[in-house]
């Protein structure tokens, strides 16, 4: 059956047979493969460089049919891919080989349990040499690992993990400009500001890969753009939404993730180095207890003072722990920031009315504010552990630590009177 499918039409289309095939007219050879049982699959049937065999590929399924496969195509996603896979079979391509990577009688498969342990979740199956998952997995293991800090070398895992897959199986010698568009659009569906990141770290593999792997002799991400605009985040709290933040945190269900909240706030660490503290990271340095922050994101050692409620939280969840582990949760590494924290926020929303806040936003507004406080720039860069400029981060190695803990009492006493506004208004 020929068609012209359109996205109203395809969720009406059924079959009394077994399977049917209904050919899309715009794109020759290829449609939907429906089922009794209501599957709905975008298929083409071709004849593979070299031969007239008829040949049939899958691409993925409608969301309209059951769902069975775990990648759903939309119809303009379909046309996307009908018109990449067209000029593939031009290039004398093979999509079928191109899809289950290379030639299994040759391809040479290296286990997972090859790879770094923390390279092991990324590429559970391992990774056939020849492929751009064997390229990701060769750059992150050799060059990423002792170029990054550790911080940025765990954004790269993430990234990889969480964007890159789609691309694991496609030998690295046919991955050009149109597969780098594929896998980013499927990206830019799926979360809009990662697209850049994640083009980033297959542009960085391709780097290396030229100098290191032979047959890879051009970057395919330098021709592609990346359309989405970028979203400056500044959403900070005034006073009133840090009473009402205040007021919220103690009638919170998740109080692990209250005193999270707290704790950004009135250190003004990040939200993934709050939640991964443990008790031993709380150390006696010179006399005074402190908490060493454990892999902070520019690979300095960062330490924050032991005072007012940072201190009250700390010592607390120390005690409810016994002294040893984590004082909230045990974070998977390449997991830095936990499921419990992100439904906490939803609560937090709901709770203060405060529309998007997020905890990052908690980091924002102690920087602000302590700007408002009269506490110079250099002291409130290096309360956020921030890495200072090329020239002065190479000559200026002060660590201002007696002018962060007076902008941090400072801060708390600000703290400590807008929960006295609250309490008294309550």
């Amino acid at each position: 059956m020929k068609l012209k499918l359109t996205e109203a039409r395809i969720p009406s289309l059924r079959t009394l047979k077994p399977q049917e095939d209904v050919f899309h007219q715009p794109t020759p050879g290829a449609g939907l493969r429906i089922t009794r049982n209501g599957r709905k699959t975008w298929f083409l049937l071709y004849s593979a460089p070299g031969s007239k065999q008829l040949r049939r590929v899958y691409f993925g399924e409608h969301p309209s049919g059951r769902l069975g496969q775990a990648r759903y195509l939309s119809l303009k996603d379909f046309e996307r891919e009908f018109s990449i896979v067209r000029g593939d079979l031009a290039r004398g391509i093979d999509p079928q080989l191109k899809t289950v990577a290379v030639d299994p009688e040759t391809a040479k498969l290296i286990p997972s349990t090859f790879l770094p342990e923390e390279l092991r979740k990324i590429f559970p199956e391992g990774v056939v040499e020849g492929t751009v998952g064997a390229l990701l997995a060769d750059y992150l293991q050799h060059h990423a690992a002792s170029h990054l800090t550790p911080r940025g070398y765990l954004n790269y895992r993430q990234l990889t993990r969480s964007y890159l897959s789609p691309a694991f199986k496609i030998p690295v010698l046919q991955f050009g400009e149109e597969d780098v568009r594929a896998l980013l659009s499927q990206v830019t569906r799926r979360a809009p500001q990662a697209v850049r990141h994640a083009k980033n770290v297959l542009s960085c593999a391709f780097v290396y890969g030229r100098e290191h792997i032979h047959g890879v002799k051009s970057n395919p991400c330098q021709g592609v753009k990346v359309t989405v605009p970028k979203v400056k985040r500044d959403r900070w709290l005034t006073d009133s939404e840090i009473e009402t933040v205040l007021q919220t945190l103690p009638r919170m269900r998740n109080q692990k993730a209250a005193d999270i909240y707290l704790l950004i706030l009135a250190s003004l660490c990040r939200p993934g180095e709050a939640a991964a503290i443990k008790a031993e990271d709380v150390i006696t340095l010179n006399g005074e207890r402190v908490w060493k922050v454990a892999e902070p994101k520019n690979g300095k050692d960062f330490l924050i003072p032991l005072e007012g409620p940072v201190q009250e939280v700390i010592e607390r969840r120390i005690a409810e722990v016994n002294g040893a582990g984590p004082l909230f949760w045990k974070i998977t590494p390449g997991d830095d920031y936990p499921r419990q924290l992100k439904d906490a926020n939803r609560e937090l929303r709901e709770m203060t009315g405060l529309a998007n806040i997020r905890p990052h936003d908690l980091r924002r507004t102690g920087r602000t504010h302590v700007s408002g406080l009269g506490i110079r720039d250099e002291v409130g860069e290096a309360l956020l552990n921030h890495a200072k400029e090329a020239i002065s981060g190479t000559y200026n190695l002060y660590s201002y630590w007696p002018e962060r803990k007076d902008a941090l009492r400072l801060w708390h006493r600000k703290l400590t009177a807008l929960q006295g506004r609250q309490l008294e208004a309550a």
